[in-house]
């Protein structure tokens, strides 16, 4: 395509598109191929100022060709052959008699791409990342290695911090276990504004001290965030994360109720023997049983060869604290997690898993599969059918699921054997129950309920407990900061359990932040969600997220 025919496409809004606005640049050929399109350019300015001196010069010394690479046009590659000039510098005092014309708005110096191009893989790469950045950039049409783009990220300065009146630290993950950083956020404008290799007290002092403006620093109770803000900026007040007040909280409510494991499972006795009704015991005929060789499913085989290895460990770290050796050891020498180990030191017994409990399409229908049930029906197919008929969705197989837990393992169908097993009610988990002593009973199902209520009627130690806790969390939910030191004092009463006493007084050390925390709106939260982000960034990177690419 000649020069007449580009200067027709031009006036018709062909080529412009193609070239900046900025600059005098001329277009002389396209070449269109199936995946590129070349285009041949030339600068058209009469002059051109020496990058050295500043004097403008218009005698030519010579003239090449540049190759960059832009924007892609149609799903196409675009290639640029720029043909620029060099000048001579007339100035006597100038080191450099001949200087290249720069054009800075279109290329930078030695680029080998424009700077709209450039500008729009950076884009990619603090989007995508390496490898996802790498395939998309191919896709359109713009060809690029995961190693360039990372390294368009590490060239990209670091932004200058603004001034800076409310920030948020919190840690995250270099190493899981083994090493942690410091992430900072401006809460004002809900973003991070810098990164700390460490989590020690002495680095958040002294990035604190370069901000002397900060007036106001969530955090979590961490002692070496703590002592870091009260070194590096005596000035700021300290707020503590409710988030984390309610996590310390519940920590205090399971370590209470793991002390108490075995008040747990005998009020879970109590509860299953009061839900059965006299008229299905007096039902009940009493047989001969005609024991025979039963075989376990599958599933129960595999969840009793896993508790019997839950019990090894157990009894190996029973055996290794009474000989004295820390749980730090215990936990290195057996691969299992601190908390493991503290939770079987504290237990006083091996501590049962709950089953979780999960939704089923014949929870409608329980109540008249155990009444055919207890009628002499234990024909599966029977009561699929029969449940069909009452507007039953799902299927045959979810009944036989439903109904084989009931049937007694040394008795089969054939036998005549009409009474089904009694029920059994594993007491909730110390999570789980100290997850519902916070929540209002309103909230509670009837199960949860009925326990909750028999516990408080066997422990009164726990009912005062959780009505402490209630009271705690409502005055986290509703700021009620004038309330803090009553809570306090009544926590710190002998009838109290010694956890929640231990958390009050730990409160009390951390008296300022948590007060602040239950009066102030500022919260640690947005901060939790930057280092959820930074967690996705880093698997992103495959493997290579390194602190500076982080950072």
């Amino acid at each position: 395509m000649d020069g007449s025919a580009v200067r027709g496409m031009e006036s018709a809004g062909v080529i412009n598109p193609l070239l900046p606005d900025a600059w005098a640049l001329r277009c002389r050929q396209i070449r269109i191929e199936p995946e590129l399109v070349t285009l041949e350019i030339e600068t058209m300015a009469p002059s051109a100022a020496c990058p050295l001196c500043g004097r403008v010069s218009g005698r030519v010394h010579s003239r090449y060709v540049r190759s960059l690479g832009d924007l892609p046009w149609q799903g196409r590659m675009v290639r640029w052959r720029l043909r620029v000039r060099k000048f001579f510098c007339d100035h006597t005092d100038c080191r450099r008699g001949v200087f290249t014309e720069r054009i800075p708005d279109v290329a930078a110096t030695y680029a080998r791409k424009t700077v709209r191009l450039d500008e729009a893989i950076t884009e990619l790469a603090f989007t995508c990342g390496g490898e996802p950045g790498s395939q998309l950039a191919a896709r359109l049409g713009m060809p690029t290695s995961p190693d360039t783009l990372l390294r368009r990220i590490r060239r990209t300065p670091v932004p200058a911090t603004t001034a800076l009146h409310m920030v948020g630290v919190y840690d995250w993950v270099v190493r899981r276990g083994q090493r942690y950083g410091t992430i900072v956020c401006d809460l004002e404008k809900h973003r991070p504004v810098d990164m700390l290799n460490d989590r020690e007290a002495q680095t958040v002092a002294d990035w604190l001290r370069g901000h002397p403006e900060i007036r106001v620093i969530t955090r979590d109770r961490a002692s070496y965030y703590a002592d870091g803000a009260s070194t590096g900026a005596p000035q700021a007040m300290q707020v503590a994360d409710r988030f984390h007040l309610m996590q310390n909280l519940r920590h205090a409510l399971v370590r209470m109720l793991e002390r108490r494991y075995r008040d747990m499972v005998a009020t879970a006795r109590d509860v299953a023997t009061t839900r059965r009704a006299p008229s299905k015991a007096a039902s009940i005929v009493e047989r001969p049983k005609q024991v025979r060789q039963h075989r376990l499913p599958r599933h129960q085989t595999l969840r009793e060869v896993r508790r019997a290895r839950r019990m090894e460990r157990y009894q190996q770290v029973i055996e290794l604290h009474r000989q004295g050796v820390s749980q730090r050891a215990i936990a290195k020498r057996l691969g299992l997690n601190r908390e493991t180990v503290g939770r079987y030191a504290r237990a006083g017994r091996f501590p049962e898993r709950t089953p979780r409990k999960y939704a089923s399409k014949t929870d409608p229908f329980t109540d008249y599969m155990r009444k055919r049930w207890e009628e002499g029906c234990r024909n599966a197919a029977q009561l699929s059918r029969e449940l069909d008929a009452r507007g039953f969705k799902g299927s045959y197989y979810s009944v036989r699921r439903r109904v084989a837990h009931w049937r007694d393992p040394e008795c089969g169908e054939s036998s005549g054997c009409h009474s089904p097993a009694p029920p059994v009610m594993r007491p909730p988990s110390a999570k789980r129950l100290g997850w519902l002593l916070s929540k209002d009973f309103r909230d509670l199902d009837d199960r949860d309920r009925s326990f909750v209520e028999a516990l408080f009627q066997r422990c009164p130690e726990v009912a005062a407990a959780a009505a402490l806790a209630r009271d705690f969390a409502t005055m986290v939910r509703q700021l009620q900061g004038n309330l803090l030191d009553t809570w306090i004092q009544r926590a710190w009463d002998q009838a109290i359990p010694r956890e929640l006493r231990t958390f009050a007084t730990g409160l009390k050390s951390d008296y300022d932040a948590v007060k602040a925390a239950l009066t102030t709106r500022w919260s640690n939260g947005q901060v939790e969600g930057q280092v959820n982000r930074l967690k996705l960034i880093k698997r992103q990177m495959y493997g290579r997220a390194k602190f500076d690419l982080l950072r």
